[in-house]
């Protein structure tokens, strides 16, 4: 098959919000898009990649797809410290800073760019994930966000929660919050 027929060909790029739930129901998506035959990366930060290969049988179960691959990027977070909720703003400031310049590159002139034998066709972000809209857009690239997360877990767990904190509405107090839950 020419280079011209081999860039017509759909390659998806996934990829997902750093944390088990959103990298559980990309693998998902990326389970069906592969059961499809078409061409899917999964693109993970390097620390959250480390944790599926340790405690999941993903790489077995991915082998049977050849039209699939994994791909990592580095994250610039610190490898003892596991990845949690109550670290998704420190999580994304640090996506933000190393994460999304070498995004950049890796779609510009890297593995994933034009240039590429397979360039990416069509990009599917996490929708937390704006970079790479933007990113998508510059590089002419067909993106659709994936909402893994949410709104109201968003707003009240990662987003809202120390401000309720910081205000003494949580812990819940008073003879309402007793009544609720009776």
């Amino acid at each position: 098959m020419d280079q011209q027929n081999n860039t017509l060909q759909p390659h998806v790029l996934i990829f997902p919000l750093p944390f088990q739930g959103p990298v559980n129901c990309a693998l998902k998506l990326v389970e069906l898009l592969c059961l499809s035959g078409i061409r899917v990366t999964f693109l993970n930060i390097e620390h959250i990649h480390r944790s599926l290969l340790r405690h999941t049988q993903v790489l077995s179960q991915f082998s049977r797809y050849p039209n699939f691959r994994f791909e990592t990027i580095p994250d610039g977070l610190e490898h003892e410290n596991p990845v949690s909720g109550d670290r998704f703003m420190e999580v994304m400031d640090d996506v933000d800073v190393v994460t999304k310049p070498l995004f950049w590159e890796m779609m510009f002139s890297g593995r994933l760019s034009r240039k590429a034998d397979r360039p990416v066709t069509v990009m599917i972000p996490d929708a937390c994930f704006s970079f790479a809209v933007d990113i998508a857009i510059e590089a002419s690239i067909l993106v659709i966000c994936f909402e893994t997360i949410g709104p109201g877990a968003l707003w009240t767990s990662y987003l809202n929660l120390p401000t309720l904190i910081e205000a003494g509405d949580v812990p819940f107090k008073g003879v309402f919050f007793l009544l609720f839950l009776i």
